[in-house]
């Protein structure tokens, strides 16, 4: 395990990582500060903060990211996108990021904005996620030494990439990804462990060197599991969905006690740590990190 990815107390037990969106309101953007503060208190390596597709919500995105590297202890993490930009975007976009501050990167190419797909040439044109890597590489070489150090963090599909064709493809990007600079990955959500387990020991067996955090999601709601099943590419668990329609739809508890149950036989099986999707709300995953003895000290 890389001693500067994960901090040495890794050793002794998993660590955890945490996911936020910039809020799309006045109330929104008061509850956000409130949960950031609880899952700052948790200690966690880092939170990251989403970017919208062609940088929709950019300004929003780097005021929560100023905000956590301000007022909280947590290490930042900014996502960045090209979808729909061009290179020229994407590098001022790194610079202002560096400029606030962050040097710690999620590079994606992201989703097309809305009403867009892959035919539309403003998308197909887009930079690949391997060539965003090498942009920030290049642009922390452009300001050292301050920013010569920070990780790129990408992402990795267990269960594919949609415009993916095979396993194979996905494990190859992925390792070309870390030959451009990547030196952590984080999983798109899932349901099993053994499609995180089977997917990194196909990459590992690949050449692939760095920690894959998987990617977990403590959902409260069938909606929210309806979201989840759509990202993963995969059916969500016929109990788990039976289980919260029975509650007449929103059952938080039982998120958690599905997310708890996944990430021990993650953990148990190898992976470094846990990355968890929070919705914005600190009380469920910091309940999964209770139950897995994570917390210490607890911030609730």
């Amino acid at each position: 395990m890389n001693s500067f990815l994960l901090p040495a107390r890794a050793a002794t037990r998993a660590r955890f990582s945490f996911e936020v969106f910039p809020a799309r309101s006045g109330a929104a953007a008061l509850a956000l500060g409130h949960a950031v503060q609880h899952l700052s208190a948790a200690d966690p390596d880092f939170i990251s903060v989403t970017y919208g597709a062609n940088g929709s919500n950019r300004d929003a995105s780097l005021d929560l990211v100023a905000y956590l590297r301000d007022h909280t202890d947590a290490l930042p993490l900014a996502h960045l996108t090209t979808v729909g930009e061009t290179p020229d975007a994407v590098r001022a976009a790194i610079h202002a990021i560096m400029d606030a501050g962050v040097h710690d990167f999620l590079a994606l190419r992201g989703d097309p904005p809305r009403g867009l797909d892959e035919r539309d040439g403003r998308v197909a044109g887009s930079m690949s996620s391997w060539e965003l890597v090498r942009l920030i590489s290049q642009a922390r070489a452009e300001r050292p030494p301050l920013t010569s150090v920070g990780r790129t963090a990408v992402a990795a599909y267990p269960n594919g990439h949609p415009l993916s064709r095979s396993r194979a493809e996905d494990v190859d990007w992925l390792v070309a990804k870390q030959e451009a600079g990547a030196n952590l990955a984080i999983t798109q959500l899932f349901f099993r462990a053994e499609e995180y387990l089977s997917f990194v020991e196909d990459a590992r067996a690949a050449g692939l060197t760095i920690p894959v955090l998987p990617g977990l999601m403590p959902v409260s709601t069938s909606a929210q599991l309806r979201k989840v099943a759509s990202l993963a590419g995969r059916p969500a668990p016929v109990e788990l969905a039976r289980a919260l329609d029975a509650e007449g739809g929103y059952a938080p508890e039982l998120g958690v006690e599905h997310t708890v149950s996944l990430a021990r036989e993650l953990l148990d099986g190898g992976a470094p740590s846990v990355h968890l999707y929070t919705f914005n709300r600190h009380e469920q995953v910091l309940a999964v990190l209770r139950e897995l003895g994570l917390l210490t000290p607890d911030p609730v």
